[in-house]
């Protein structure tokens, strides 16, 4: 693999040893890729009347990631697939949050066939935001693989060719781990629906 000397990369290398002016140009430059990932998400969620704007869930993701200054940043890729779980996580916990506050669950869909290329399942394209994350949480506990391949997939919308890259493996696992894991997730989607059977 090539190393990548992208400004971005640089700039996350010389954030990660300390340099303080390399932190605020990294700001620049990552805060509206953050903003594009956390409209890309919120774009994707429907119902339950969200409140929160694509700015202030960039800027708690920011806030997030900025306390990680210890991650060995590999390249503009591996960050953006981190950000991208990041702006996820921070979503989830805004809406769990906000159920909590609530009298009953007021379910936030996401339309899948807008996360994936097939239609999961085929009867129903949406599916409730928190179920989609708790499939993803076990999904991660059966192998871990999979799900950084989902995630690098559907939350920071890369590539095969890109995942490869940052997973270091070959073009043809990660086709498999990608077929799997939609295979892995319709099949869950449908259990949920049949209450479980």
């Amino acid at each position: 693999m090539s190393i990548d000397t992208s400004p971005l990369t640089e700039l996350l290398g010389r954030w990660r040893d300390g340099d303080k002016a390399a932190e605020n140009r990294l700001f620049e430059a990552i805060y509206p890729i953050m903003c594009a990932q956390a409209q890309a998400h919120l774009g994707r969620v429907s119902g339950g009347n969200l409140t929160l704007c694509a700015t202030a869930l960039a800027h708690e993701a920011y806030e997030k990631l900025s306390r990680q200054k210890g991650v060995d940043w590999q390249n503009r890729d591996h960050f953006l697939a981190i950000s991208a779980t990041v702006v996820r996580r921070v979503l989830v916990d805004y809406l769990r949050h906000k159920n909590t506050k609530k009298r009953g669950n007021m379910p936030h869909h996401v339309e899948l066939h807008d996360y994936m290329t097939c239609q999961i399942p085929d009867t129903d394209n949406s599916i409730d935001l928190l179920l989609l994350d708790q499939l993803l949480d076990e999904l991660g506990e059966a192998d871990p693989e999979v799900l950084r391949t989902v995630e690098l997939r559907i939350f920071a919308g890369l590539s095969i060719e890109e995942i490869s890259n940052v997973c270091e493996v070959s073009s043809s696992t990660v086709g498999r781990r990608w077929r799997f894991a939609r295979a892995w997730l319709k099949q869950r989607v449908a259990d949920d629906e049949n209450g479980g059977q």
